[in-house]
């Protein structure tokens, strides 16, 4: 069996798309190096980030990475339940086959 990589994201907390700021780290330095910098937003508030282990055996669609949009809203009126869902989604596909 390989070894694992130890790999991680870091993603902006807030007010991003399409993996706009996105860093990939491979030691504890370097992640610390990002969310130390106490970079801020044209508002002045400071930046928050997610961190998370990236996923290096995912799941492929014709050797791309994807995901899959699918909206459900869910409310709760006088303690009552109700969900809805929106029929129309998208499946989303990276440009480039998957290469850890």
């Amino acid at each position: 069996m390989k070894q694992k990589k130890n790999i991680w994201i870091v993603k902006p907390g807030e007010v991003t798309n399409r993996g706009t700021g996105i860093n990939v780290c491979d030691n504890l330095p370097a992640i610390k190096k990002i969310i130390s910098s106490k970079q801020k937003h044209l508002n002045g508030k400071e930046k928050t980030y997610i961190i998370q282990l990236y996923i290096d055996r995912p799941f492929l669609y014709n050797k791309r990475k994807f995901d899959i949009r699918c909206y459900f809203l869910l409310t709760m009126v006088n303690g009552n339940f109700r969900g809805y869902w929106y029929q129309d989604g998208y499946i989303r596909t990276s440009s480039n086959e998957f290469n850890l």
